[in-house]
């Protein structure tokens, strides 16, 4: 056995090990009862992740309509647990980190998980590096979500905690983006555009809830009347209807230098096209 066969080998006796003691948890502080129907919500979950800034509370906020997705509003990092430290995100995180499911079992043993309720939906934008191991975890039961956006409106963009400053960084987009790359033609893996979300809202939202194998239900057309996340720490403000004013914001006079930056960052020029947005 040589070495990579030794690090996978001890990986996953890490990772079976997290998921014993994430049950015992849960098992310790919840009735059997309770317990097995968090469980049974894990069978079929949605993931999302991607860059942040790039519309991953948008895809969490408007599947939290239909009424058989419960959609945990806050960020778990359950499913990308070395994404992130106290001091803000991790450049170059450990991908053999093992998942923390027990994150996902605390936001959820206190909720009233209707019996319409079949599979939960976590998003934390740093899941799009542990896209792979989620597959593993998971198997043939969950659907990933990776949702791209133009990294010139993502390196322009601001963040409601902290507005005067710009949230992403140009190398840190072609790394994330980058990141999502190495999944995207795994059949349970589906990437979204922001902008076809928001500018073809009802075909992108069918296109889905094909995906995940779920009915596109009426409550789609309502949104965000009838969502569940209607508040995010990534918004400013509430959920409001799909609006068009953040696509291209790039192309104002005051982001000439900051886009430039972005265009000459290793990566990006290639990223854009092939995601299908265009470049002088």
């Amino acid at each position: 056995m040589d070495g990579a066969d030794l690090r996978k080998v001890k990986e996953k006796t890490m990772d079976a090990a997290a998921d014993v003691v994430s049950l015992m948890m849960l098992f310790v502080i919840v009735s059997p009862r309770r317990s097995k129907r968090i469980l049974e919500l894990g069978r079929r979950p949605i993931v999302i992740g991607g860059c942040g800034r790039s519309g991953t509370t948008l895809m969490l906020s408007v599947l939290s309509c239909h009424p058989h997705i419960l959609a945990i509003e806050k960020e778990t990092t359950a499913l990308c647990p070395d994404g992130y430290s106290r001091a803000g995100y991790v450049k170059n995180p450990r991908l053999d980190a093992p998942l923390v499911l027990w994150r996902i079992y605390r936001s959820l043993v206190n909720l009233d998980i209707s019996e319409e309720k079949t599979r939960w939906c976590e998003k934390t934008p740093r899941n799009v590096f542990y896209f792979e191991k989620i597959l593993r975890r998971f198997g043939q039961g969950v659907r990933i979500i990776h949702m791209v956006r133009d990294g010139r409106d993502v390196v322009t963009s601001r963040h409601p905690l902290e507005p005067k400053k710009y949230w992403i960084g140009p190398a840190r987009w072609v790394q994330d983006v980058s990141a999502g790359l190495k999944t995207e033609n795994h059949p349970q893996v589906l990437t979204v555009r922001y902008e076809d979300l928001v500018q073809d809202y009802q075909k992108t939202v069918r296109r889905v809830c094909t995906f995940i194998g779920e009915e596109f239900v009426p409550d789609f057309a309502s949104y965000p009347q009838n969502a569940r996340v209607k508040q995010n720490l990534a918004w400013f403000g509430r959920a409001r209807s799909m609006h068009t004013s953040p696509i291209g914001r790039w192309k104002e006079a005051r982001y000439v230098q900051r886009v430039a930056a972005f265009l000459s960052e290793p990566g990006a020029v290639e990223l854009l096209r092939h995601y299908g947005y265009e470049v002088e």
